[in-house]
């Protein structure tokens, strides 16, 4: 065309769909979710214990607290 525009196709181009098969959802390095998970575990772990030195607890009072109401 004169004016600079390219033309057109008259007919949309359809992409075949990809193989799917082969990839997988199973991270490239199985470490990394390994390490969060043990520090989310070392993160709960360490919230109990610091409630429980801050509240003064003892095991005896713990147990007293549990059989309190049998």
């Amino acid at each position: 065309m004169d004016d600079g525009t390219q033309p057109k196709p008259s007919t949309t181009k359809v992409e075949e769909p990809k193989n799917t098969s082969s990839n997988t959802t199973l991270p490239k390095d199985p470490i990394v979710p390994s390490l969060m998970f043990l520090g989310v575990i070392v993160a709960t772990l360490s919230v109990i214990v610091a409630g429980y030195f801050h509240g003064h607890m003892s095991i005896a009072k713990v147990y007293h607290s549990l059989t309190a109401f049998v």
